[in-house]
């Protein structure tokens, strides 16, 4: 290879060199602009993927653009001409870099000087290449449609301004206008408020908000005061964002046959604002907080803008470009809305609830297991149940019966195989309480695209939509669901319950699972003689008080369980249009803790001791859930697989049962109720 050939390689390969290139080139065509669209852009290298990203939307919608590029550094500026792409113009900041800009730009952080920059970048295009106008976007902004519709909604006035349409008191300290989409024309008033907006940028342009400023931004407030010919949008798809259609604004999204329209308003161009690149699968879509994004704001914003940079990633590797630098240089565990990419999360986007379970199952809580899975079928709009089987006869029976919305792991690949490293003297139920955290930790671990996880023991059963569960949760790192039984039970036993507890894809959850998971590998045992200890269950009461942004459940319908309605005996349970009520809160989801299934149709309703099951509470809740028992195991009898393994509880045949019901007793109660209810 000639030497010459060799040093354009090593150029293109590692353009964050400079290799003594000057600076003062322009790549790309800068005459013939009268029937253009002009828009102007400052790619640094964290903003190049997007940059390419914001350029391909344009070719989308538009033949007659020209995207004009300031490039801060050598990486942006190489990659990009090596792109070679036919609508953008290149260029170094260098070209507009004035001594005060200079001066400047040793004194503020990267994002304050590109802020500043701003104005001298639209005034060097306006007045060095005679542009009629331009419109100004951060790297971040994409178009969905037509751009030519932010210049027809301008007209002939000097200067274009986009409203924030955020809430009161944000306006009021980060300015009423968004300066990420801004136009000026090339007119005497366009000039002069550019240059009022310049010299002011240049005095003072910082992210910390002072008196009545705000980097670059809280200045446009003036301008429609001070000068004349001003144009304020009213257009919503102009510069849509998170704070004017996500978490503010109850805007409606929804397509027809021209796109995506916001109310009636179609979306022009979105900005994915605090949007982090971590590498083509993981996303970091609102770094400020962690917001909920909506089945419609997923579907037609984010998956086609992660498309977009997906392919874009794609087109720099065969161009051979190394993607390192890139990428965010945070760690994706520190994101406060994280996304992964998969087909199973775009599943998951389909709907606006999507609902994430995980359970251990052994064979004698098989029935019990598949009971919940039906309930969640009937209950919940979307969901997926993972599975963890305690040994190979529950293991085969799942996965030979096809769950579709389900997934089976065997307990030997739950966190490499982390049950070897219990102790042995375990029973297989200390080994069920052992294994809860550690199989949470794994779901999340490997499923890093679902964002929350909730385990429900396997003998919960829902009766209505889990939805409030949700609703309760909300914006909190974790929830813990109370007892709410007797003050013995509480003392021996805990005042939570470990049955039902929520975990999210978050810094501060994880880190309390992590904690309740190395406390039950190294003790997890059936001992109520321990004053600070009962299973994995006791350790959940240090919780509050050991970390933050908690959740207790306190709910009536969630969680109800024999511990808090039969032993108390306060609660009352009736039947509504449908749904069982306890003290007039919906039944979510009843726990339906140490029930026996002895025969196909006797069981023992709690193992324990004699309570006094109410007649409401044996009609409205139990029977229903005999019946999926037994329905359940009358289905897998035909299939022969009670021929294989034992469905029913083993018990020794000594065993007397304390709370005893045959299901042929409850079902003339049942008719009898009904025809009381009726008379």
């Amino acid at each position: 290879m000639e030497l010459s050939s060799l040093i354009r390689y090593f150029q293109l390969k590692y353009p964050i060199l400079n290799w003594g290139q000057s600076k003062s080139e322009v790549i790309g065509k800068t005459s013939d602009n009268d029937d253009s669209f002009h828009f102007c852009v400052i790619a640094s290298k964290d903003y190049t993927i997007k940059v390419v990203a914001q350029y391909e939307s344009l070719c989308t919608h538009s033949t007659k653009f020209k995207l004009w590029v300031c490039c801060i550094d050598s990486l942006a500026y190489e990659t990009l001409k090596k792109l070679n792409l036919e609508h953008m113009i290149l260029f170094y900041v260098e070209q507009l870099e004035d001594q005060t800009l200079r001066t400047i730009r040793n004194q503020r952080k990267q994002n304050e000087y590109c802020w500043t920059l701003k104005a001298p970048l639209i005034h060097y295009l306006l007045t060095t290449f005679k542009l009629k106008s331009i419109v100004y976007c951060d790297g971040d902004i994409f178009f969905f449609s037509d751009p030519g519709e932010i210049f027809k909604e301008w007209g002939k006035a000097s200067v274009y301004l986009c409203p924030q349409r955020d809430v009161d008191w944000v306006e009021k300290k980060y300015g009423r206008f968004q300066a990420g989409l801004i136009g000026f024309r090339n007119d005497d008033n366009g000039l002069k408020s550019l240059k009022w907006w310049r010299n002011r940028c240049e005095e003072w342009c910082f992210a910390e908000p002072d008196n009545n400023r705000f980097g670059d931004q809280k200045y446009l407030d003036k301008i429609p005061e001070l000068f004349s010919n001003i144009k304020i949008s009213t257009q919503l798809g102009i510069n849509a964002a998170p704070w004017n259609c996500v978490y503010n604004n109850n805007f409606t999204i929804h397509t027809n046959n021209n796109g995506v329209l916001i109310e009636k308003d179609p979306l022009i161009a979105y900005h994915f604002a605090c949007f982090s690149i971590y590498n083509p699968d993981e996303y970091d879509l609102w770094s400020l907080d962690s917001i909920k994004l909506s089945r419609a704001h997923k579907k037609y914003m984010y998956e086609p803008y992660i498309e977009k940079i997906r392919e874009v990633i794609q087109v720099m590797k065969d161009k051979d470009i190394n993607m390192d630098s890139f990428y965010s240089a945070n760690d994706s565990s520190h994101a406060r809305t994280y996304y992964k990419y998969t087909n199973f999360r775009k599943r998951m986007d389909e709907t606006d609830h999507f609902y994430c379970f995980a359970t251990i199952i052994s064979k004698e809580y098989l029935l019990k297991g598949l009971a919940l899975y039906q309930s969640l079928t009937q209950h919940a709009d979307a969901f997926h149940l993972w599975i963890c089987s305690m040994d190979n006869e529950s293991y085969n029976t799942l996965v030979n019966l096809g769950l579709e919305h389900a997934t089976i792991l065997p307990v030997e690949a739950v966190g490499d195989n982390v049950i070897s490293s219990i102790n042995h003297d375990r029973s297989l139920k200390e080994s069920c309480w052992s294994m809860k955290a550690p199989f949470i930790h794994h779901v999340l671990e490997q499923y890093k695209e679902i964002d929350h996880l909730v385990y429900c023991d396997a003998d919960m059963y829902f009766f209505s939509n889990p939805k409030p569960i949700f609703d309760e949760w909300a914006k909190y790192s974790i929830f813990l669901s109370t007892q709410r039984s007797t003050k013995p039970v509480e003392k021996i036993h805990g005042i939570y319950q470990a049955g039902l507890i929520g975990f999210k894809q978050e810094k501060n959850s994880l880190k309390i699972l992590n904690w309740w998971r190395e406390k039950c590998l190294e003790w997890c045992y059936d001992s109520p003689h321990d004053e600070e200890r009962w299973g994995d269950q006791k350790y959940l009461n240090r919780i509050p008080n050991l970390f933050s942004n908690i959740k207790v459940i306190k709910h009536e319908g969630i969680d109800a369980a024999p511990w808090n309605m039969v032993m108390k005996e306060e609660q009352k349970v009736s039947l509504h249009e449908g749904s069982v009520l306890v003290n007039n809160h919906e039944l979510v989801c009843f726990h339906f803790g140490s029930l026996l299934m002895v025969q196909k149709n006797k069981f023992d309703l709690w193992k324990l001791e004699k309570l006094p099951f109410s007649k409401s509470i044996l009609l409205n809740i139990y029977y229903p859930y005999l019946l999926t028992l037994r329905q359940l195991y009358t289905d897998l009898q035909s299939k022969g697989i009670t021929k294989q393994t034992n469905l029913l509880t083993t018990i020794p045949s000594t065993y007397t049962p304390l709370n005893p019901i045959m299901l042929e007793h409850l079902e003339k109660a049942y008719k009898l109720y009904q025809s009381d209810s009726l008379a």
